[in-house]
């Protein structure tokens, strides 16, 4: 029950900016077809019984027959504005629920960790959200027509029949508590069984997705029968799923039909035959209660088909739901404070981290001062990537602070700390952009003068203006249209632009030839000057300018000094040098 509040909660979070407007289209739906289908079946009863009086002199009934037909006209034409007034106004309020809906759960998931879209496939995250649109939509459809018509006729159809004779109200009774009873029962099976469907449908879309994402691999080693293999399993539990919602359905439909044959077909129009067979009812009457009857047969009918429907949209909703439940680990405290740097002093107080069962840091303690240049050594699993993204609170500490200029990153917001570093990534990540908007992530508010002489410290404005398009060519997704080297290049020239006063290097010349990565170390150093920067490298020459070195192993920092002190120092700075295969420091030791 907690569940289906908070998604109502979410549905009303973007609803209610139109809530007025929503409430409008309510009343008229509540209004129009139960009037339609209730002054219809009275105006047929007035006209029978005047065709009745007056069939020995028919020219005469003419005067009696305007009032009927005058109204008939007045009900149409009502009945048609307010069809076309419902139909305006939802088409003016969808766009904008589902643009809220959309922007709502994006932000969400968006504000999450790179451990969680470690843990997610992007695709099941994306279709959770096309399938949370396309649910509030069906839902919004089905309870306007028939489900909320439909509740208002039965309870005014009650009411006329009382009137015209109290047994028809109490079979209309009967046979509405039953057809929907049978209806409710079912519901709950269904619920599940569709969530069940929802949830199999999206860890296979993500399956999919995840198959033409590395569809280099696919074609590289030609397994394409293999991945059909794979998805073969996921494809026969959403099958499975599929089935059996529907057949729940099925079974629902044929016991509600067994009511209707017998509430309807024989409950009211029996009696109704009896009735006016031995007079107790007019025949304008028996035409009434008979239209009136088979009208709202079909709007039952209709409602219990669609609260199928209805609730296997809730599932839908209440599945896609369960992305925004997923508690976000990099939120902002309650009154959280802007960073603002001056030096770019970096302290690690007492800081433990673990991945997992993997305990990595243990107590760290490291200090590094404003516009001191770090390089950071160590083989692969060392401790190095993640000590720098604590630094960027990618994750969160299990225990301790990290300070800059005194000031703990816990505390401030995530915007302000992102704003102060830039990091230079080892396998950059480019959009399915122009080239002109990739380099402008970094700072876009960037005038054009300063993003091509970002590019031309980077050593990209070349190779760029050589394509066809130049800036305004399009890397392909994750850029795949760009070389490992043009891309690390975008992501320098990024950084470049952001003009932070602290910069983080993964190896960041590691995809670049020899001679572009002396003209990028020359701009490097450059932008190095007066910014605290930290730099991880598996080439240690580059480390050779750096003000101090931290030797990493196992989460500890076993040394710290210059390059030439650590190298006649003789421990693991030394022997990693020694180690070192075409330059390249090697994954573990040897």
């Amino acid at each position: 029950m907690t569940s289906y509040k908070e998604l109502l909660r979410f549905i009303w979070t973007s609803l209610r900016t139109q809530k007025w407007i929503f409430f409008f289209i309510f009343l008229l739906d509540a209004i129009t077809w139960p009037c339609d289908s209730l002054i219809w079946p009275y105006i047929l009863n007035l006209c029978v019984n005047i065709f009745t009086q007056f069939d020995a002199d028919r020219a005469a009934a003419w005067a009696d027959l305007t009032t009927p037909v005058i109204w008939a006209i007045i009900l149409s034409f009502s009945v048609e504005i307010s069809s076309r007034t419902m139909g305006f106004l939802l088409a003016k309020v969808m766009p904008k629920l589902q643009a809220d809906l959309r922007m709502n759960m994006f932000d969400h998931v968006t504000h999450h960790s790179p451990r969680y879209f470690n843990e997610n496939f992007a695709g099941s995250l994306s279709n959770k959200i096309t399938d949370m649109i396309s649910a509030v939509e069906s839902l919004i459809q089905h309870l306007f027509w028939p489900i909320v018509p439909g509740v208002v006729a039965c309870i005014a159809s009650t009411v006329v029949f009382w009137n015209i004779h109290p047994i028809f109200a109490y079979i209309l009774g009967i046979w509405i508590i039953l057809h929907l009873g049978v209806a409710i029962k079912f519901l709950r099976p269904i619920d599940i069984r569709e969530n069940q469907h929802g949830e199999a449908r999206s860890t296979l879309l993500g399956k999919i997705v995840d198959s033409f994402t590395n569809n280099f691999a696919v074609n590289l080693f030609h397994r394409f029968s293999y991945e059909k293999i794979l998805l073969a399993p996921f494809q026969k539990k959403e099958m499975d799923a599929n089935f059996a919602t529907r057949r729940y359905t099925q079974i629902m439909f044929a016991l509600i039909s067994l009511v209707f044959f017998f509430g309807n077909l024989i409950g009211i129009n029996g009696t109704l035959l009896y009735l006016w067979l031995h007079d107790h009812i007019t025949t304008g009457q028996l035409i009434q209660v008979f239209t009136i009857s088979w009208s709202l047969s079909i709007v039952v009918w209709m409602a219990s088909n669609d609260l199928s429907y209805f609730f296997r949209a809730l599932g839908l909703a209440l599945q896609a739901h369960s992305v925004m439940r997923d508690p976000q680990d990099l939120g902002d405290k309650p009154v959280p404070t802007t960073l603002k740097v001056t030096a770019g002093a970096i302290t690690f107080k007492n800081v433990h981290f673990r991945y997992g069962e993997h305990r990595l840091f243990e107590n760290k303690q490291v200090h590094i001062r404003g516009g001191e240049k770090v390089g950071l050594v160590g083989y692969t699993g060392a401790g190095k990537s993640t000590f720098v993204n604590l630094i960027l609170r990618l994750f969160p500490l299990q225990k301790g602070q990290i300070f800059i200029d005194g000031q703990n990153i816990a505390d401030v917001t995530l915007a302000s700390l992102r704003r102060q570093i830039a990091l230079i990534p080892q396998d950059p990540v480019l959009f399915h952009r122009t080239l002109y908007e990739n380099i402008a992530y970094g700072n876009p508010d960037a005038t054009s003068e300063q993003i091509y002489h970002a590019a031309k410290l980077a050593h990209c404005d070349l190779f760029i203006r050589n394509l066809p398009q130049g800036y305004d060519a399009k890397v392909g997704e994750r850029g795949t249209k760009l070389s490992g080297g043009e891309k690390q290049r975008i992501a320098i020239a990024r950084a470049i632009l952001a003009d932070t006063p602290i910069l983080i290097l993964d190896e960041a010349t590691s995809s670049l030839d020899s001679l572009t990565e002396r003209l990028i170390q020359d701009s490097l150093d450059h932008i190095m000057t007066h910014r605290t920067t930290l730099v991880i490298a598996h080439r240690l020459s580059t480390l050779s300018r750096m003000d101090r070195i931290l030797v990493f192993d196992k989460g500890k920092i076993v040394e710290e000094g210059t390059h030439t002190d650590l190298l006649a120092h003789n421990n693991l700075y030394a022997k990693l040098w020694n180690m070192q295969v075409g330059g390249f420091l090697p994954n573990q030791p040897i």
